[in-house]
């Protein structure tokens, strides 16, 4: 038993590992004091040693780091279970763990450039890197909204959609107020892949979604919803390693440059031409 989101929005390895790991430290610390937000920070500080691990031209320390990213996106499954277990779920508890989980793969893409730039692809491979960087970032927004959209119109709970109804906090600490701003250039980001879903999630707020919307979302969309396997998180494990443990960083920057990005662009054209049939069938 665990938190989950549901089956049809998280992949084989969450249902099997991921969430019922997180599950089973968030039981472990609920009776304690540590907050999800320090569960978070030391997600964080694994997946940014993971990343440093890249560095080295070494299999055995790349794959200590792809261990180590593991056991970082554990603990951030557990960070919001336990929030969820605990009923203290929260907007900023949401941005701190996206910010975590930029700032670990931004180590990861640092150190591919460094390592590319001594290796003897200069500032060729920096640029390679910082392209990863960008499109993995756009990958993952992309898979986290057609999720998140899936749960809001099809499912009707558990959604965590934001379409910047709210504004980015103005309040707080200078680190809640950066955070906030972070937080709301990623919504931002996510808005302008999908225009249409966004406008449509903006007509219905505080309302309920229409049965014929909810019905069509969910015969739909189930299979855009799943493709999002190929531009999420897990497989980015999977091919480090694949291609930085043997010794090649360069080929798994292509491949998140290439054709992940391919994939991205079709599931962003599937996904939006939802609401256009939703609207119409309304």
């Amino acid at each position: 038993m665990y938190a989950g989101k549901g089956p049809v929005v998280e992949e084989w390895a969450d249902r099997r590992f991921f969430r019922p790991a997180g599950w089973r430290i968030a039981t472990t610390l609920a009776p304690t004091r540590i907050s999800p937000d320090a569960v978070t920070l030391a997600s964080l500080v694994l997946g940014v040693i993971a990343g440093h691990l890249f560095w080295y031209a070494n299999p055995w320390i790349n794959a200590a780091g792809v261990v180590l990213f593991i056991w970082s996106d554990v603990l951030d499954s557990a960070d919001g279970q336990l929030a969820r277990l605990r009923g203290t779920s929260t907007r900023m508890g949401r941005i701190l763990d996206g910010l975590a989980d930029s700032a670990r793969f931004l180590s990861l893409y640092a150190h591919l450039g460094a390592r590319l730039y001594v290796s003897g692809w200069g500032w060729g491979g920096v640029v390679l890197a910082l392209a990863a960087l960008f499109s993995h970032t756009y990958q993952a927004a992309a898979a986290d909204f057609i999720r998140q959209a899936y749960l809001y119109f099809a499912v009707g709970k558990g959604s965590e959609l934001d379409v910047g109804s709210e504004p980015a906090a103005r309040q707080g600490s200078f680190w809640e107020r950066v955070a906030g701003w972070l937080y709301g250039d990623y919504v931002r980001r996510q808005a302008w892949l999908f225009p249409r879903t966004t406008a449509l999630a903006r007509f219905l707020a505080g309302r309920d979604v229409p049965p014929s919307i909810s019905r069509a979302w969910a015969n739909r969309q189930r299979w855009v919803v799943a493709g999002c396997a190929w531009i999420a998180q897990n497989i980015r494990f999977l091919l480090l390693a694949l291609t930085v443990v043997p010794g090649s960083p360069a080929v798994y920057c292509w491949i998140v440059v290439g054709p992940l990005n391919a994939v991205l662009v079709f599931l962003i054209l599937a996904h939006e031409r939802e609401p256009k049939l939703c609207i119409a069938a309304y």
